[in-house]
């Protein structure tokens, strides 16, 4: 035991001047080994990481120097700017204690995620598409699809929606409120395997096939938890501004101007 913590005291001893080794001065201010690692952890194996921290210092220093010289820590705007940022950190850490003491609830986590998917989702279509450039290309898709080709490989070979004509024209599950009003349109009165187009869409002419329609699946609770927390958070820390100002009497003396 003696010897391990002689061992510890010698390796201190060692460790102590290498890490105040001044390796740069501007202006007068010396940067250490030290403040180089207590900037940036990393740069105590990684020789590129330690030069990089270094010259971030030396510019930072550089910065301080100039703005000491120039006396900006006794001007107006600089008081402002502190009194600014000192309030921002007073009510952010407020903000933390309260979130701390006021945990969201199971009960109201239940109740939050009821409420928001308490409601019919809107239907998902799953579509393949050919997207050409005039009409008369997509009756010509048409007709060849009516002699038996095959919709995937002509979209390959035709479409030019790049990202779809890959997959040979498979769109994948998409929300009836994303689809273009005309494809939507058109999709309502199909049947599973149908073909539908020419349709005219701001980018050209589409030719859709409908794979197969079903309701949005509604989300399990663990898949939103993190943003119903997140909003009953901010609900009850409304709630809270409100009560505080009107617990301190908050009135206006000027009437807002009308919008």
């Amino acid at each position: 035991m003696r010897k391990a913590l002689l061992v510890a005291l010698a390796l201190a001893a060692v460790a102590g001047p290498a890490y105040a080794q001044v390796l740069a001065q501007v202006g007068g201010v010396s940067i250490t080994l030290q403040d180089v690692l207590a900037e940036n952890p990393a740069a105590r194996n990684n020789m590129t990481v330690r030069n990089q921290t270094l010259v971030e210092l030396i510019n930072r220093q550089a910065l301080l120097n100039e703005a000491a010289r120039l006396g900006i820590a006794k001007t107006p705007e600089y008081a402002r700017a502190v009194k600014q940022d000192q309030e921002n950190l007073l009510i952010r850490t407020m903000v933390e204690q309260f979130t701390r003491a006021n945990p969201v609830t199971d009960k109201e986590l239940e109740a939050a995620y009821n409420k928001a998917f308490d409601k019919p989702f809107p239907e998902e279509y799953r579509l393949r598409e050919i997207l050409v450039p005039s009409f008369k290309a997509a009756q010509a898709i048409i007709t060849e699809l009516k002699a038996g080709k095959s919709f995937s490989v002509l979209a390959a070979a035709r479409s030019e929606d790049a990202a779809t004509a890959q997959l040979g024209g498979e769109t994948g599950w998409q929300v009836a409120t994303g689809l273009q009003a005309a494809i939507l349109k058109a999709v309502k009165a199909m049947k599973v395997e149908q073909v539908a187009g020419p349709i005219s869409l701001p980018q050209g002419f589409a030719v859709i096939q409908l794979l197969g329609e079903r309701p949005t699946p509604k989300p399990a609770l663990e898949q939103v938890k993190p943003q119903l927390i997140q909003a009953i958070q901010q609900r009850a820390w409304i709630e809270h501004v409100i009560k505080l100002r009107t617990d301190q009497g908050a009135h206006l003396i000027v009437a807002l101007p009308s919008q």
